[in-house]
């Protein structure tokens, strides 16, 4: 019995771990950063993600505090602060709750970006080799199209719309259909001026006379005119 314990504890760290590396790190808070970074304050698109990242942190807290008991209720006092003489909440004290209301298509959903997940995978390595080559630095410095053969792949690409750019931390993205079976991904550096404030890559830097360091998008969201954001 104690042996078995020993496995299903390990198992749950494990998992935990990954999903903190894997999911969170490697691909969601990769991507939220535009919005967290660059967006106005009280905008949609930021406040939204604070909101989901609120969910995620209060789930993850409750997750990991049989395994990190510290740092969990650490974390959960600073969530949570309270006046001074009253008794300080605890992660303890509290179950499992509902993360996010549940939705239709939830099943749908999760295989869409699965499939998304999978072709960024094959972005990146096509950037990664451009960054070893010594052609680009970062990969807000490229620009990717996909040559989808399959007509699901590029509904799903083209269903991001420009949001797409996002979802490879490229400062451009397009995807367009591939004959037969002549699916690839072309990686290629961008030649035009970076964003001081975004760090991306545009044709409109500088198109501001005031504002001769940053791009029309940036622009815009310093005067409070926020970008339509849906997907990422």
């Amino acid at each position: 019995v104690a042996d078995y314990a020993r496995f299903e504890f390990h198992l749950v760290a494990q998992r935990l771990q990954n999903f903190c590396s894997e999911d969170l790190g490697g691909f969601w808070l990769d991507i939220l950063k535009d919005r967290l970074y660059t967006k106005t304050v009280s905008g949609r698109a930021r406040r939204s993600a604070q909101s989901a990242l609120h969910a995620v942190t209060e789930m993850l807290l409750r997750l990991m505090a049989p395994i990190l008991s510290f740092t969990a209720e650490e974390a959960w006092a600073v969530m949570h602060p309270v006046p001074r003489g009253v008794p300080p909440d605890s992660v303890f004290l509290h179950t499992w709750n509902e993360v996010l209301p549940k939705q239709d298509g939830e099943s749908e959903l999760l295989a869409r970006w699965g499939r998304l997940r999978e072709i960024r995978g094959q972005v990146a390595k096509e950037l990664e080799a451009l960054r070893a080559d010594g052609r680009i630095g970062s990969s807000l410095q490229a620009g990717v199209k996909v040559h989808a053969a399959q007509a699901s792949d590029l509904e799903l690409l083209e269903s991001l719309g420009d949001d797409l750019k996002y979802v490879f931390i490229t400062s451009s993205a397009a995807a367009v259909r591939s004959p037969g079976d002549g699916a690839r991904i072309e990686a290629f550096p961008l030649s035009e001026k970076k964003c001081e404030r975004c760090w991306h890559y545009r044709a409109d830097v500088g198109s501001e006379p005031k504002h001769p360091t940053i791009c029309a998008r940036c622009v815009a969201t310093l005067a409070g005119r926020d970008e339509a954001r849906s997907r990422a």
